[in-house]
């Protein structure tokens, strides 16, 4: 029996995967095919973002369902890697396979990318022994296959599943890079933040919910250019202003409600009830979307009035927000190319802005951004 293996994370499975399994079962032209999704690729440093169970059910709707009928007559989604709740290494499952019909063909099929690592897993001696191995080549691929690899004829969709959850999460049109039936399964799931955006959507106002978006996509700019994570920094980004959702005298009663610790809280309450936005977003951001993560939480509190220190983190959030593409003040746009440049001192210029605009409106200005401006000021 020759059997077509192919597998991956699948996180989520999209039009180049689906591409690259419709072409390699016509040049192998197998008697089975096995699509196998990872409990966790053994050589990425990250887990899936989506569960075990949830991308077996995106693999179904995406890889076998879009197989040509002749093909997923002879397709399943195997689960074996998947439930099995630990890294998996492929030499495992290979053996397996081969033990269970050892007069049969193993052929196993991965993008160019992962190809090019071959080097790298477990047992690659006796892996090429037990299988025949084909590559699928994109655009954007790199490295290298190694020599003994066959290439799948044709180029295919130029598509990275990093870059496509980062396009998940922040609500970019994904059509390009997945087919319309994984795409509404991912949204019916809420995956890879779809959820948590239409919740953002439902309680923001429409000119808020805009420039969440805009802010989350400057963070994960600014994250990239600046050696900060940027998965970390969308997150703050689409958190920062949850707490909008509530007026003035709701954000107040929600400060008191929960105690939260406002620096001059009462002062601030009565001044600039807004300015407590950012500690309502914070206690959201842990309460309602589940964030435990210390540095996008203490970004989300920070985004308004500072704290000290001020992490990268921090200070990406913090210019994010004053200089999003909505942003209309007479500097943004400079200051926003100074950003991708010198986000130290792009933070400064956005602290300067903020104290220039309450001084020309002579409003009152919150202790604790008098407080970061003059530790900036020391420097």
């Amino acid at each position: 029996m020759r059997t077509l293996v192919f597998g991956g994370s699948f996180d989520p499975p999209h039009r180049g995967h689906a591409a690259l399994l419709a072409a390699a079962a016509e040049k192998i032209r197998p008697d089975r095919i096995l699509i196998v999704p990872a409990y966790r690729a053994p050589l990425k440093s990250h887990a899936p973002l989506a569960t075990a169970k949830e991308r077996l059910a995106l693999a179904h709707v995406g890889l076998l369902e879009r197989l040509a009928p002749r093909w997923r007559r002879r397709a399943r989604v195997d689960a074996r890697e998947a439930r099995a709740r630990r890294r998996v290494f492929t030499v495992e499952t290979l053996a397996e396979l081969k033990t269970q019909d050892p007069a049969g063909e193993l052929h196993f099929v991965c993008g160019a990318d992962a190809a090019a690592t071959f080097p790298r897993w477990k047992d690659p001696a006796r892996l090429r022994a037990l299988a025949s191995w084909w590559y699928g080549t994109r655009p954007g691929a790199v490295g290298a296959a190694p020599a003994f690899f066959h290439r799948v004829p044709g180029r295919f969709p130029d598509v990275s599943s990093t870059e496509l959850r980062a396009a998940l999460e922040l609500g970019h049109d994904a059509s390009d890079l997945l087919l319309p039936q994984t795409y509404a399964e991912i949204q019916r799931r809420g995956l890879y933040g779809t959820a948590r955006l239409e919740r953002l959507r439902s309680t923001l106002k429409s000119g808020r919910f805009v420039h969440t978006l805009n802010v989350a996509a400057l963070a994960d700019a600014l994250a990239r250019r600046h050696n900060v994570d940027a998965g970390r920094a969308r997150l703050a980004g689409l958190l920062h202003d949850a707490g909008r959702r509530f007026s003035s005298p709701q954000l107040a009663a929600y400060v008191r409600r929960r105690g939260l610790n406002v620096p001059r809280g009462a002062q601030t309450a009565a001044r600039a009830p807004l300015l407590l936005h950012a500690y309502v977003s914070e206690d959201l951001a842990r309460r309602e979307f589940g964030v435990r993560d210390a540095g996008v939480l203490s970004a989300v509190r920070k985004h308004t009035l500072g704290g000290a220190p001020m992490s990268a983190l921090d200070k990406v959030l913090y210019v994010a927000d004053a200089c999003s593409a909505d942003r209309r003040h007479p500097d943004v746009e400079r200051i926003r190319a100074l950003a991708f440049d010198d986000l130290d001192a792009a933070f400064a210029r956005c602290v300067a802005g903020k104290l220039a605009h309450a001084l020309a409106r002579r409003a009152w200005i919150h202790p604790a951004t008098i407080d970061l401006w003059n530790r900036l000021a020391q420097r």
